[in-house]
């Protein structure tokens, strides 16, 4: 019997579902290796069964996608959170939510009733096994964590920051010039892609364990005002700067 894997996706951009579609001749040696059973797609014939391997892509915003995702974590074996919004609650948790209703009520009109809540990452509802970060994450991490778990293995998180890479690829530090970047507490593994397009590091792939936020945060200060640092900061590590652990698991 192959392994069975199963992927989802709730609240997201589905750009971590097209990385995966694109790793092409690997992705066709991997589909030897298994029997994928759900997803949307890639199929049309989708089996409700439990599977080994459950990836999920994306946030779960709506209740029912909160339902849905409870009901995935009791049927998979491996829960895997595929990208930035899985694992951290990506763009969508940026929207500072004392102003979602006002945003709702301008953008959708005083009718408009949202269905969904403040974007979490999946750990906030149910135990994560494993985590391929990113935004969107890369075929090379997609193509690792699939093979580790393939093989028994959990998928080893990066521990070391983007500043490693960035020196790799000779680029001047953005920091020094005044210009803002998260790469100092930021997981690498991204080959600081980022900054050597010109921008700065977003943290789209968490922050780096025993990072000093602190002394991190003094160096933003002198060339950026609190509120730009938080509003720099926020874009992808909103839940991550406030909660490092799940506060729930079912």
């Amino acid at each position: 019997m192959k392994p069975t894997i199963a992927i989802y996706d709730f609240t997201d951009c589905e750009g971590c579902e097209v990385q995966l579609i694109s790793l092409l001749e690997d992705f066709l040696e991997i589909e030897k290796r298994v029997e994928i059973v759900n997803w949307r797609l890639g199929q049309e014939d989708n089996h409700q069964i439990q599977f080994d391997i459950c990836i999920i892509e994306g946030t779960p915003i709506t209740r029912e996608e909160q339902k849905l995702l409870r009901s995935l974590r009791k049927r998979s074996k491996i829960l895997v959170a595929l990208g930035a919004c899985a694992a951290l609650g990506g763009v969508p948790a940026s929207v500072d939510q004392t102003q979602r209703k006002k945003w709702l009520k301008k953008i959708y009109g005083a009718k408009y009733k949202s269905r969904g809540d403040s974007a979490k990452p999946l750990s906030n509802f149910v135990k994560v096994d494993a985590i391929i970060p990113g935004c969107p994450a890369t075929k090379k991490d997609i193509l690792r964590a699939i093979t580790d778990l393939l093989d028994g293995k959990i998928p080893a998180t990066q521990n070391f920051p983007v500043c490693k890479e960035c020196k790799a690829n000779n680029n001047p530090c953005r920091l020094l010039n005044n210009q803002p970047c998260l790469g100092p507490v930021s997981i690498g593994g991204c080959d600081a892609i980022c900054v050597s397009g010109g921008a700065g590091c977003w943290g789209c792939r968490g922050l780096l364990e025993n990072g000093n936020l602190p002394a991190f945060r003094k160096t933003l200060e002198k060339f950026m005002t609190k509120q730009e640092i938080e509003q720099f900061m926020s874009v992808f590590l909103s839940n991550d700067l406030i909660i490092n652990k799940p506060n729930t698991k079912t």
